[in-house]
């Protein structure tokens, strides 16, 4: 499997891809709120949020995914005390069930940014289920000749209480 930076039209801001594909993934790195220039868009922490989720929109859409393919993300606040007003403008984003698993952690971040978001989408083909992992040959008739085994105790003991009686 190869990987393949996705293209952007986001500012090149350092030695590292805005997203990577790998197979069926895509890997979005940490987005902030930054405009067209490279530079970080000042506002509230509500302005900032808005902004950088339209960036991370921007890689995903790229990628030729949607925000409902995205599985996992991790949110980096300045401030814990934005949590609520941040979550307010990631729901609106992410309002579809399921929503992706999430971390949200403090950091001291770079820029004077107040928000950071990264994530991993994925490109469901077909199914969107698999079925577990299948078994092994082996495994199935092991467990196909222990439930053989109880089945036949159990009768059996059904048969001995019966001939008691």
């Amino acid at each position: 499997m190869q990987k393949v930076a996705v293209p952007t039209d986001l500012p090149a801001i350092g030695p590292f891809s805005w997203g990577v594909k790998l197979g069926d993934l895509v890997f979005v790195a940490g987005q902030g709120p930054l405009g067209p220039d490279g530079k970080v868009i000042e506002g509230d922490i509500r302005l900032q949020t808005r902004k950088t989720l339209e960036n991370f929109r921007k890689v995903v859409e790229a990628a030729g995914l949607s925000l409902d393919d995205v599985v996992s993300t991790t949110v980096y606040l300045k401030d814990l005390e934005d949590f609520r007003a941040m979550n307010e403008v990631y729901s609106e984003f992410f309002a579809a069930e399921p929503r992706p698993a999430r971390a949200t952690v403090r950091a001291d971040l770079l820029l004077g940014m107040k928000v950071e978001i990264q994530g991993i989408a994925y490109a469901v083909k077909g199914e969107r289920l698999q079925s577990p992992r299948p078994m092994r040959a082996s495994m199935a008739k092991k467990k196909k000749s222990k439930k053989a085994a109880k089945k036949k105790a159990y009768y059996a003991g059904r048969k001995e209480k019966k001939a008691k009686k």
